[in-house]
């Protein structure tokens, strides 16, 4: 009887949780980016600030879920961002909540999102108002936004999959990252993310919960130079090298090899 309550619980606290961030998305979007845009001349803070307070929300989010006792959550190296040298953040995407963690996690940080978020009823207001990054841009505007966002001083937090992993099936990563990573010569900053259960996975609906409260662990990992093009001729050989090298990585580090 206790262990059905406890399901139940869980259940009806993660719908709130969700509603909240969706709610409380939209008001953000509908009071404070006014707000800020109405105070800030230059469209350069004007997207910074819209940025933090998203990133504050996300906070909040993730400590509400953690109050709740919906989940743990586990961080380990992350002192490899003190210097606060902008990087590429290359990140797994086993759940919904990966991109939460690591934007409440990071204070400056811009993010390549899918395109279909920018038309959402709920969340739409916040990715256009925060100046997010489609990822349906020609590749010379996709390039020349990553740039900008790393000039300006924000890590750019990508996903190479480009959607969430399919449990227990290898990883497949695009070769999109590995253009910007070579084309900007910047730094990688890889995460390895955990869950233990899985939850949120791709198919999975909101209000399928484990039997156990998840563990989710970031692990800020090893990091690469991708200046020089790891000594590669040509930038499109040293593309499909960084892709094959990190796909090796994440499986090794999640035991799929």
């Amino acid at each position: 009887m206790g262990d059905k309550l406890n399901r139940i619980w869980r259940i009806a606290a993660t719908g709130f949780g969700f509603a909240s961030l969706s709610v409380g998305g939209l008001i953000m979007a509908l009071t404070v980016f006014p707000v800020v845009n109405l105070v800030t001349r230059s469209p350069i803070l004007r997207r910074e600030r819209n940025q933090h307070a998203v990133h504050l929300i996300f906070r909040f989010f993730v400590g509400m879920l953690r109050m709740f006792r919906l989940l743990d959550v586990e961080i380990t190296g992350r002192e490899k961002l003190a210097d606060g040298v902008p990087r590429l953040i290359v990140a797994n995407h086993p759940s919904l909540l990966d991109v939460v963690f690591l934007m409440s996690l990071l204070p400056r940080s811009q993010c390549v999102v899918k395109s279909e978020l920018w038309s959402s009823p709920f969340l739409g207001r916040v990715v256009r108002g925060a100046g997010y990054i489609r990822n349906d841009l020609e590749t010379d505007q996709l390039i020349v936004a990553c740039r900008e966002a790393m000039a300006q001083g924000n890590n750019l937090i990508i996903f190479p999959e480009g959607t969430r992993s399919t449990p227990g099936q290898p990883l497949h990563f695009r070769r999109g990252f590995a253009n910007i990573a070579t084309l900007l010569e910047t730094q990688i900053q890889m995460v390895t993310i955990t869950c233990d259960p899985p939850t949120l996975v791709k198919g999975e609906k909101w209000w399928m919960v484990p039997a156990r409260r998840p563990l989710f662990r970031l692990h800020f990992g090893d990091r690469i130079d991708a200046k020089g093009w790891f000594g590669c001729e040509h930038r499109s050989i040293a593309a499909r090298m960084l892709v094959r090298q990190l796909e090796a990585y994440y499986e090794g580090q999640l035991g799929h090899g």
